[in-house]
């Protein structure tokens, strides 16, 4: 072989080799993911008929382009909890946690390697920011960090930490409701109203005016435009500035938005586009709760406790302030979403960016006179879920197949071409949801092999917990103490009928709980969940 063609074999050799290492490392062929995640954002964002109004054209927008999945649901209805099992791709109950300890602090966890360090440890570049886990990063899971979950500003009262602070004024409406000390979950109001704590010697309370940041530093208010940028803002800057970014191998960014968590502060320009009068309260029947199971009506009542406080305080009028204020962080927490939706269009990535937006859980606003989530029913549960995937079939589409957000680990590694086993060789623990490729191809696929229903569940202390299973037309709920819930949705959309002790409906029950036994088998049985019937326990 002469020295010519020599060399040129040798640079062709050269650049295949080169090529199939691109490949290999991802930064050709492997699309970019950027995650979405907002705090107690509830089902309002799909504008159910019925319901509040939101004012979302951000969130609109992205649903237009994606896939929606109108029947997703959070693994357990509270944020820590919640975000562990997305993040893991495993059930609480394999877990054996349902709080809020810290990654590191769950045995099993230790071992299982989370979704972002899956990402990063095949090739991608791996950036985050604000609430993603409970905890914010959770570990050394990132390329890099933006800030951590910062839910303020916050009113002060001149000494201790601002964290949780209630705002004077609502303090004293307040006061006298509340079997506890009020703090952040029923506080609401915009920036302008700036809070001024007078001095209290007689309760040591020195005073302050002003807000403050979640660390305790000043946070600047003059007017709507002379102001510091609150949390999500800044982690709106952040993301953006990834976005702008050269980036020679693929990305992952998620971006965790604290609101529409309380407290409900934002600023006034969102409260102003729902005026009061105009508030249409969410569907509501007296008495709803007599015919739950007693165990769900007697457990965490503090979301309880705080509808009846609102009520007897302000009566319907501080409802709809209620309402008002949820719906305003809503179009707040919309507005950040809008502004990295514009800087991705903007970019070179916009063709090859999968966009996932979703909530950690849903939120009751008075429904089952309840403020609050971390409960089995679909205020509670059921979340948005909007998945872009660039030149999809199914975007632009609906798809009303009950899924779970632990099926977001799976979904992602499929679509990027990462490993299915992410834990082998160390927990050797399986993700435990399944990929929603087949539905993002088709939503109305008949192929996708996951499960009929989805699955979630709730523990208090030490007793047995609580799982519940959504179908396409059902909830069946069946608590630790044996007593059950069943809703018919296409009769009963707002669940007000519990159908559980109706036998005309025992051979429903009896697949849902057969189906709900199934995932159950397939995972982890907690220890002292009955396997087998169902005691008719508590049922009117």
């Amino acid at each position: 072989m002469g020295a010519f063609l020599k060399s040129f074999v040798f640079g062709v050799t050269a650049f295949v080799c080169m090529f199939l290492a691109c490949a290999a490392d991802g930064s050709t062929t492997r699309p970019n993911v950027l995650l979405i995640i907002c705090d107690d954002l509830n089902d309002w964002a799909l504008h159910p008929p019925g319901h509040p109004k939101a004012i979302t054209p951000n969130l609109d927008r992205l649903r237009e382009r994606s896939t929606s999945f109108s029947n997703a649901h959070a693994v357990v209805p509270v944020c820590g909890p919640s975000r562990k099992s997305l993040f893991s791709g495993l059930y609480p109950q394999t877990l054996d946690d349902y709080g809020f300890a810290r990654w590191d602090a769950v045995p099993l966890l230790r071992d299982c390697v989370p979704l972002p360090l899956h990402f990063r440890n095949n090739g991608y570049d791996v950036y985050g920011t604000g609430k993603l886990l409970h905890e914010g990063a959770g570990g050394d899971f990132y390329t890099a960090y933006g800030i951590g979950p910062d839910y303020g500003p916050w009113p002060w009262q001149g000494k201790g930490h601002p964290s949780n602070t209630p705002h004077p004024t609502q303090f004293k409406t307040w006061e006298n409701f509340l079997p506890t000390k009020m703090h952040r979950d029923l506080n609401y109001g915009p920036l302008s109203n700036v809070p001024d704590w007078k001095p209290n010697p007689a309760q040591d309370i020195p005073g302050a005016k002003g807000w403050y940041t979640e660390a305790g530093n000043p946070f600047q208010y003059v007017d709507a435009n002379d102001r510091d940028k609150m949390p999500d803002e800044l982690s709106a800057d952040w993301a953006i500035d990834i976005l702008n970014k050269k980036h020679d191998r693929p990305f992952y960014l998620g971006v965790g938005f604290i609101r529409p968590h309380t407290p409900l502060y934002v600023p006034r320009k969102y409260f102003d586009l729902f005026p009061l009068e105009n508030i249409q309260l969410p569907p509501y029947l007296k008495n709803d709760l007599s015919d739950c199971a007693s165990v769900l009506r007697q457990r965490w009542q503090w979301g309880f406790q705080k509808y009846d406080a609102l009520i007897k305080a302000g009566g319907e009028t501080a409802w709809k302030e209620w309402v008002q204020a949820y719906l305003a962080s809503m179009a707040f927490a919309d507005a950040q979403v809008g502004k990295l939706l514009t800087a991705l269009d903007a970019s070179e990535y916009r063709d090859n960016t999968i966009v996932v937006l979703t909530a950690d859980n849903g939120y009751h606003v008075g429904e089952k006179d309840c403020i609050q989530k971390w409960h089995l029913w679909d205020e509670s549960t059921r979340v948005p879920l909007f998945i872009h995937v660039p030149d999809s079939r199914g975007n632009g589409r609906t798809c009303d197949q009950p899924v779970s957000l632990i099926d977001l680990y799976p979904t992602l590694a499929d679509l990027c071409g990462l490993p299915d086993h992410p834990n082998k060789g160390r927990s050797n623990r399986p993700l435990e949801g399944h990929s929603l490729r087949a539905l993002l191809e088709n939503p109305e696929s008949d192929t996708w092999n996951g499960p009929a229903v989805a699955l979630m569940g709730i523990q208090d202390g030490k007793e047995n917990p609580h799982f519940s299973v959504r179908s396409k037309r059902y909830r069946y709920t069946r608590c630790g103490n044996g007593e059950e819930e069943l809703y018919d949705h296409d009769k009963d959309p707002h669940e007000w009928t519990n159908l559980a002790g109706n036998p005309t409906h025992a051979e429903t029950k009896k697949q849902l709980r057969e189906e709900m036994m199934q995932i159950l088998r397939s995972t982890k049985v907690p220890n002292g969940f009955q396997t087998g019937e169902v005691r008719e326990r508590g049922n009117k």
